[in-house]
């Protein structure tokens, strides 16, 4: 796994549009939308790079797992969930922010060094400094944020 990590970390430093966080797991109907093919869906597999505005989309069995490469960042996405996935490097840094259509997602967000990490929902906007844990976002209901430890 750290080979892994490092190998996209070394294309992130060579690239000009490079990764920002690589899938770790996947489970059940996971598809994903790249930035530069806004027509197509693709499955998703364990070890897919990421790039600033993909979007991964859970099937009712779908989850999936993905990490930031600059701090270890981890978002857990779980069924039925749309997310867009976006990151900024900036001097060894990602700065990182995820769009949460619908779901359920869980963070464990790594303290921040260059700026805070953003979470948006169609109804809420949260800035988040070293932290985990879930959002449940429902455009009917609202967004419920459940903290199990740190500060949203």
């Amino acid at each position: 796994m750290k080979t892994l990590i490092y190998i996209y970390l070394i294309s992130f430093i060579l690239s000009s549009s490079p990764p920002i966080s690589l899938i770790t797991k996947v489970k059940g109907n996971v598809k994903y939308r790249k930035s530069s093919n806004k027509d197509k869906l693709l499955n998703i597999k364990k070890s897919n790079t990421l790039f600033n505005q993909d979007q991964i989309v859970t099937g009712d069995n779908g989850f999936t797992k993905f990490v930031y490469l600059d701090d270890g960042t981890t978002i857990k996405i779980h069924k039925n969930s749309e997310v867009f996935v976006q990151g900024d490097p900036k001097k060894r840094s990602i700065v990182k922010q995820v769009n949460i259509s619908e779901g359920i997602v869980n963070l464990n967000v790594s303290k921040q060094l260059v700026s805070d990490f953003n979470i948006i929902t169609p109804t809420s906007v949260a800035t988040v400094k070293g932290t985990d844990f879930w959002i449940i976002c429902d455009g009917d209901r609202g967004d419920k944020f459940l903290g199990v430890s740190g500060s949203v």
